[in-house]
């Protein structure tokens, strides 16, 4: 079964008014969990050693090369009662410096991460030089389920590029793990040539461990067309999710004001039925190993459907720039630039996070862009993008302005003079995410912006918007005790064990004047308040624990698929539903939630806990938890009456057994 069962899911019933939710304070636990004082902007939570317990990954930010930092979970609380990291020297990850990205999943099924490593490979400088280490282009590492990892294999199939994202699904749903890899400038500041991305699929090995061969993407080699803007574009982020009843779609956001595309994958079907046949024949299998790589190629087709499904950018293309007094003009020169052809005038997409934000039955998107006061009107905003799949029955997006999650000044009153907050604001929203952080059965979202300097309140920094029952998002950072300026990559994960998610940041200064540095680096514990005036202020990773669910429960799954059935061991790609009472009054109708395994997807290499996340609301149990696995060889999985707590799936054995 696909996602046709969209069709009879229940909606929740929203009220017309905002009605505010408390929100409980989050604690700082860095120091307490043995964090120490790291100056990290990306990071991730990562189970290294297959032990239940998500460990953690940090990529410092250096020019040159830098091991990775690891901290192991202990599976203990530290004396302060929080849990227990250990650092682990001996990971054997390669080193890494400023533009590489490092993630985690599953690649060849064993039941361990592996490590892929994306190297930003700037060939068209006159300095570049390759990378000092081995590997010295994109490429893997067997995990060995310890925490440490085998030497590189090269991906030979990807480019040597500036690569700047890397997603991890089953786009063709046979088991097998691929990898879409982001691109971006040829040149920067050069020119606006992108490399073209990297679809790497995976086909069945002969070689004793997993082999990958490039998937052309259309039009990469079309001409040169300002009005179409074929080929690369400068990829900040992609992103492998199931957004209808077909396969999983290939999203990739772009810099640069340059628009996005969204692939619609399928399967190569024959033109006809033969003429001597009614039914179309089977697929085909090749009977020569040597023609897997190009039978994998040739039987996966796709195209760009980001104009007609409003994913590729806002309906505002004239590309002008705004029109202030001289005096403005002169303090921000990049607005008397020429006015910008129509395929520079869209977003500077950075991230994505998707859900289903209304509880409607389909997927919903967040996409996050950086934009500035100097760009005018046609540099779109952050915002979401609501699927109406349930609605209409055709995939397509919609914006709505109850949605929006802005930060921008107001204009000045008609007759009165601009102030320079109207001319020099920016809005520097790198990543986002989707979760439900309060348990009460309705996604909230996680912003995290950096790199300006915005006076408060537009600054640049970590922020909550907690969904409220009319479907609004408000703002409850202040209230939650949250105070991080220059937030980095966030990370999720129940590192505590009590079923909500945690929240790991990281932090960046860039673009910050010294006293905004300081000010936030006393806020985050990294400089005394009474530190001489001449200290560096550095930037810090924070681990803060979630204490906002009040008592509301939920439901977290690990699952196990199986490659057998066309399902990777990680689960990506499987769709989970849930029915419960969330009010608990029998009287309302229950409300039906969906999650989908989004494997490592977004900016840089954006990454949580692979766990499906439930909140319950007032409820103590799920009456039904559904499970649709990928793959045409599985049958969907069915759970009755489950009752809030922590559990672990394997689709070979259909067990649930519980873990917390």
């Amino acid at each position: 079964m696909r996602l046709a069962f969209f069709l009879f899911l229940g909606a929740i019933l929203l009220p017309s008014t905002t009605i505010a939710q408390d929100a409980a304070q989050w604690i700082d636990i860095t120091n307490e969990a043995g964090l120490g004082q790291n100056a990290i902007s990306q990071l991730k939570f990562v189970d290294l050693n297959s032990d239940g317990n998500c460990d953690i990954v940090m990529i410092p930010d250096s020019a040159d090369p830098t091991s990775p930092i690891v901290y192991m979970h202990s599976g203990q609380a530290s004396s302060q009662g929080a849990p227990a990291f250990e650092q682990k020297t001996d990971s054997a990850l390669p080193r890494v410096q400023r533009g590489d990205i490092l993630i985690f999943a599953d690649l060849d099924n064993d039941g361990h991460k592996d490590a892929i490593i994306g190297r930003y490979l700037d060939i068209y400088q006159d300095d570049y030089a390759p990378p000092a280490d081995l590997p010295d282009r994109n490429a893997w590492m067997k995990g060995r389920g310890d925490g440490s990892f085998a030497k590189p294999i090269p991906l030979e199939a990807s480019q040597l590029a500036t690569t700047r994202a890397i997603a991890v699904g089953d786009v063709n749903e046979d088991g097998l793990p691929d990898l879409f890899i982001g691109n971006w400038y040829e040149k920067y500041f050069s020119g606006y040539e992108g490399f073209s991305n990297d679809l790497l699929l995976q086909f069945p090995s002969t070689s004793g461990h997993p082999q990958f061969v490039r998937w052309p993407i259309p039009d990469e080699t079309g001409m040169t067309d300002v009005a179409s803007d074929p080929g690369g574009r400068p990829t900040y982020g992609v992103a492998i999710p199931r957004l209808d009843d077909g396969l999983p779609m290939l999203l990739e956001l772009n810099y640069g004001r340059r628009w996005n595309r969204l692939y619609r994958m399928q399967a190569r079907k024959p033109l006809l039925p033969a003429k001597f046949r009614d039914e179309l024949p089977p697929p085909s299998v090749p009977k020569d190993h040597r023609a897997l790589a190009s039978h994998t190629i040739r039987n996966l087709q796709g195209e760009n459907i980001a104009q007609q499904t409003h994913v590729d950018g806002d309906a505002i293309r004239h590309g002008r720039h705004p029109v202030w007094p001289q005096s403005h003009a002169t303090a921000q020169p990049r607005s008397t630039r020429p006015d910008e052809e129509p395929f520079r005038s869209n977003g500077n997409t950075f991230d994505t996070a998707v859900g289903d934000i209304d509880n409607d039955g389909d997927f919903d998107l967040f996409l996050s862009t950086i934009i500035h006061a100097w760009a005018g009107e046609s540099s779109d905003r952050s915002r979401f993008l609501v699927n109406q799949l349930m609605e209409t029955g055709e995939l397509d997006f919609l914006s709505f302005g109850h949605l929006s999650v802005d930060r921008i000044p107001e204009p000045p009153a008609p007759g009165s003079a601009l102030d320079p907050v109207n001319t020099n604001f920016n809005q520097g929203d790198i990543f986002a995410e989707l979760a439900d952080l309060n348990h009460d059965g309705r996604l909230d979202l996680i912003i995290c912006s950096s790199d300006y300097p915005d006076p408060p309140p537009h600054d640049e920094r970590l922020r909550v918007f907690l969904q409220q029952l009319d479907g609004r998002f408000l703002d409850s950072t202040h209230a939650m005790g949250i105070d991080h300026v220059g937030a980095g990559m966030p990370s999720l994960a129940d590192v505590d064990g009590d079923g909500d998610l945690d929240l790991l940041v990281g932090q960046s200064f860039n673009r910050l004047p010294a006293e905004k540095r300081r000010l936030a680096a006393i806020s985050s514990g990294a400089l005394a308040p009474d530190a001489a005036d001449d200290a560096r202020p550095q930037t810090r990773v924070r681990l803060f624990q979630n204490n906002s669910t009040e008592g509301r429960r939920s439901i977290l799954l690990d699952l196990a698929g199986d490659p057998d059935q066309g399902t990777t061991r990680e689960g990506m790609g499987t769709i989970v539903r849930l029915t419960s009472d969330l009010d608990n009054d029998p009287s309302t109708p229950d409300v039906v939630q969906m999650r989908q395994v989004l494997g490592p997807a977004g900016h840089a290499g954006k990454q949580h806990a692979m766990g499906i996340h439930f909140g319950l609301g007032l409820a103590k149990e799920a009456k039904l938890i559904e499970i649709i696995w990928p793959g045409s060889k599985s049958e969907p999985t069915r759970l009755e009456s489950v009752p809030a707590g922590q559990y672990r799936l394997d689709q070979a054995d259909q067990i649930l057994t519980k873990t917390h």
